[in-house]
């Protein structure tokens, strides 16, 4: 994974609440069960469809998504 030199730590962490958050809202309105697991399903989703469409990887996705996991900062 390649951070831009413009992406702080305090942006990445910024743009990963703001997915989440996203996330969260979309199950809610759908009244869908809100939990870690399903919230990291949800992101994976995300990041397959950009990378699919658009061949983007963003960092704070990948961020959000090992947050979530429980996965070591690599």
């Amino acid at each position: 994974m390649r951070i831009s030199e413009d992406e702080t730590d305090q942006d990445i962490y910024h743009d990963a609440c703001f997915a989440a958050g996203m996330c969260c809202l979309k199950l809610a309105s759908e009244g869908g069960e809100i939990n870690r697991e399903r919230l990291a399903i949800e992101l994976m989703r995300l990041l397959g469809g950009l990378i699919e469409q658009r061949e983007e990887c963003p960092s704070s996705l990948i961020f959000a998504i090992e947050q979530l996991r429980g996965e070591p900062d690599v």
